[in-house]
């Protein structure tokens, strides 16, 4: 019985030494992100076309502006946040001079929007949708003679 009493007594020993080491259980979560973009198409934009605009006091043309909109469709599969941004000269005669106003206004159903108010965004709707862009660009001093290529950029965020 003495026995029984001292392998009892040294398995309960041995057990809380062993426990005392042990560390206790813990656990984490490991975070797993990602985005599904929208799917997103632009059929190739018709060209619009821009006019200079003769000032009736000066003579002088210091006016771009739209005559025919560029078009195009764009076509979503869930609704989405578009966005145009201010006209950007890629090529001509001269640089546009400090000073120079440049705003590009889309057009779609109802929705109309400028690229100097809003952050020149507004809701798309999911599906098949029309657009339309124009522009303005006024310069402080007049344009030279020759060909001027702006372009406006179009953004679909989600």
């Amino acid at each position: 019985m003495l026995k029984s009493i001292a392998l009892t007594s040294g398995l309960i020993v041995a057990s809380a030494i062993a426990m005392e080491n042990a560390a206790f259980a813990q656990s984490v979560d490991v975070p797993f992100s990602g985005t599904v973009p929208i799917q997103a198409t632009f059929t190739s934009p018709t060209p619009g076309e821009v006019q200079p605009v003769v000032s009736s006091g000066s003579g002088s043309t210091k006016r771009f502006e739209s005559q025919t909109p560029a078009k195009m469709t764009v076509q979503t599969t869930s609704d989405a946040t578009i966005t145009v941004s201010a006209p950007r000269l890629v090529s001509g005669p001269n640089q546009d001079p400090v000073g120079t106003k440049r705003t590009a206004f889309l057009k779609f159903g109802s929705t109309s929007v400028s690229s100097n108010t809003n952050g020149g965004s507004a809701k798309l709707p999911a599906g098949k949708t029309d657009v339309e862009v124009n522009l303005l660009v006024e310069r402080p001093q007049a344009f030279q003679r020759g060909k001027y290529t702006y372009v406006v950029n179009l953004t679909l965020t989600p």
